[in-house]
């Protein structure tokens, strides 16, 4: 199968780690796959790889397109990834090899050339995520209606058309069914996290003072501002933020309230660190969170790699109370769900779990029970489920 995605290589982000997980579990599910990405690091793929805790395998390729990331070259490097993965695919589909991306642009391209067994997966309803996008990232930026409508003709081409198609919540399958009606070979597959075959539960680190992790962007839709003003109400605690880059107007805004609620002295902003450094914060944190804003995107389109990794790490997760959190998580059983965008409930909900070590430990023990139900193998299995039935 052939994996297509506009993403450099490597890139820690969210997004970066799910696709690069996503091909090797297929890889070692013992399916061939190649992947496709940017070519933005000069070293060797296998040291790049090592990177994701990734080994090198036979059954996985990875091919680099050089887009012109180069100082000095002019070139648009959008442009010149879709004519490369479009060729590339294109030879795929009429080889009748399984294509799957989750880049809206190139599968409505591909279908547009040519039928054939190419599955889609998506992430978002984009054309809401589009009209959003000044209130999410904080940019005050008005939507084109115009741009509005031609993303939302494209999602529906690619419902129509795609071979086979993967949401990664139940939400945002029901949200393409409500607007495009219904369609065969759907799936509804989470994202995943690295579960190891044999595993124990580390029990609850006992260090002071207690720690409390986020990891992941800094976008106001994230919430982090509502867990930064919710720590006034949980004094014993130190705050981790793995994510954001320096500089950047979301490190400067989460910095700013940080200096201004008094949090300087407890607070650790560590900016976008590597996948290594994310599992040892998790193995000292004594509380993860998942602070989402209520949007219309996030309230139903939400599936958190962090979320998932937690559980996998056994450590008690506090969340935000919205429909994709209640596709995994249940209140008191395998984490805490609070009002989205409370802070109040927020800081009352961290300070429970730090001071009742039973409840702590029993949510954790429940999700990392749990969590081989999200791990990457799980994942893989479940798509190349999907991969035989559009082949079929």
């Amino acid at each position: 199968m052939l994996i297509l995605a506009d993403v450099r290589f490597p890139l820690e982000r969210a997004n970066g780690v799910q696709v690069v997980k996503t091909a090797a579990a297929l890889a070692a599910s013992g399916a061939p796959t190649t992947l496709l990405v940017r070519q933005s690091d000069p070293r060797p793929t296998e040291e790049l790889l090592a990177l994701y805790g990734i080994a090198p395998s036979e059954r996985l390729q990875v091919r680099r397109v050089d887009v012109g990331h180069r100082t000095g070259t002019f070139a648009l490097p959008r442009a010149r990834f879709l004519v490369r993965a479009g060729w590339l695919g294109f030879g795929a589909l009429r080889r009748r090899s399984v294509v799957f991306t989750r880049d809206l642009q190139l599968a409505d391209l591909l279908l547009r050339a040519s039928s054939g067994p190419l599955v889609y997966e998506a992430h978002a309803v984009e054309a809401l995520m589009y009209r959003e996008r000044g209130a999410l990232y904080g940019t005050g930026e008005a939507p084109d209606p115009a741009k509005a409508r031609r993303i939302a003709a494209r999602e529906a081409r690619v419902w129509r058309r795609a071979a086979g198609f993967v949401a990664t919540t139940a939400g945002i399958l029901d949200s393409f069914a409500e607007s495009h009606g219904p369609r065969p070979r759907t799936r509804v597959i989470p994202n995943g996290t690295d579960v190891p075959a044999a595993r124990a539960f580390p029990g609850l680190p006992a260090g002071t003072p207690p720690r409390v992790l986020y990891a992941g962007q800094l976008y106001p839709w994230k919430g982090v501002d509502v867990l930064v003003r919710a720590m006034a109400d949980v004094p014993e605690a130190r705050l981790v933020i793995l994510g954001g880059l320096r500089g950047e107007p979301d490190e400067r805004r989460i910095a700013a309230l940080v200096a201004s609620c008094g949090l300087g002295a407890r607070t650790e902003m560590a900016g976008t660190v590597p996948p290594a450094r994310v599992a040892d914060e998790l193995a000292r944190a004594s509380v993860v969170v998942a602070p989402f804003l209520h949007t219309a995107m996030s309230e139903r389109h939400t599936s958190p790699l962090k979320a998932f990794e937690a559980m996998a790490a056994g450590r008690p997760l506090v969340a935000s109370d919205l429909p994709a959190s209640r596709e995994f998580l249940r209140h008191e059983q395998n984490a805490l769900l609070v009002p989205a965008g409370d802070a109040r409930a927020l800081g009352a909900a961290l300070g429970r779990l730090l001071r009742d070590r039973a409840l702590a430990e029993g949510i954790a023990r429940t999700a990392f029970a749990e969590a081989p139900r999200y791990s990457w193998a799980a994942r893989a299995e479940s798509l190349r489920g999907l991969f035989d039935e559009v082949r079929a």
